[in-house]
């Protein structure tokens, strides 16, 4: 570690030693042409790695505290990243994937969503979405900020019935790792975690969800301690033992369309009132 901490430092050092104990042995005939010729070679090499990582951005402190961050990319909108990645991110999952978000609306319309969360089902991955509680002010309080754009009430209930249909379209092997969640809180940010990535978009008032800023965040190659991505990963699991409610067979009613539903479920028929003491795990 203290190498490693001071390598370009350990690295120029090294490079001097090497290559000038090679042209003084080379010189005073100590070591052979061949010897000599190599020691220099490799030693003004090493120097010249040297060199280059001093005049690096690596070398800045800011951009190593950046890195320590576990931040891997930035982007300027959730519009600047290809629509195609965002699948292909969960097609990839090999444990686990968790979706935090206000309504999922684009996930719910985008026709290859469906068949990979299947096929990642099938294969054993457990997957968590989470949507913000329709029947809360905070959903209110979200279409007031989107100046009236969008009910988002409605657009969640709409979600929560497409995704419903999905997890009761699957085999009743499978059925059990979707798990469905409504959470009451400010939603601050979306997440998309898939095993050991996120990508974090952070909300902004009055600003549509599609074009606020997000981050890639990875664990950092000396741990997760004091890193975004143990921040993010603390976060959604207090969101989910302290303010979520699991979606399930006796509750449904509460979040679908606010209309008697093709699934044959009224909200309120057969279902109980959603509390945030339920445990919501």
């Amino acid at each position: 570690m203290l190498l490693r901490t001071y390598s370009q430092r350990a690295a120029l050092i090294l490079g001097l030693l090497v290559s000038g104990g090679g042209a003084w042995g080379w010189h005073t005939h100590r070591i052979g042409d061949i010897g000599g010729s190599l020691a220099v070679g490799v030693g003004s090499s090493i120097l010249a790695a040297a060199i280059v990582a001093f005049l690096s951005p690596v070398n800045e402190a800011g951009f190593r505290r950046f890195v320590s961050l576990g931040i891997d990319d930035v982007f300027s909108s959730r519009r600047a990243i290809n629509d195609r990645d965002w699948v292909d991110w969960v097609s990839k999952a090999k444990k686990d994937c968790v979706l935090l978000g206000i309504a999922h609306g684009n996930w719910c319309t985008d026709k290859r969503f469906a068949p990979a969360l299947q096929d990642r089902l099938e294969q054993g991955v457990e997957f968590r979405i989470l949507f913000l509680n329709p029947t809360t002010t905070f959903a209110a309080d979200r279409t007031s900020e989107e100046k009236g754009k969008r009910n988002t009430a409605d657009v969640i209930r709409d979600s929560i019935k497409t995704m419903w249909k999905i997890r009761q379209g699957l085999k009743p092997g499978v059925q059990h790792r979707l798990h469905l969640y409504v959470y009451a809180g400010t939603p601050s940010c979306g997440l998309t975690w898939v095993d050991e990535f996120m990508v974090v978009t952070h909300y902004l008032a009055r600003v549509p969800n599609v074009a606020c800023p997000a981050l890639m965040v990875r664990p950092p190659e000396h741990g997760v301690e004091n890193c975004l991505y143990e921040t993010y990963a603390e976060n959604l699991e207090k969101i989910v033992k302290e303010a979520s409610i699991r979606i399930d067979d006796t509750n449904i009613g509460d979040f679908l369309p606010l209309k008697t539903d093709s699934i044959g479920v009224s909200p309120g028929e057969g279902s109980i009132t959603p509390s945030l003491t339920d445990g919501g795990v």
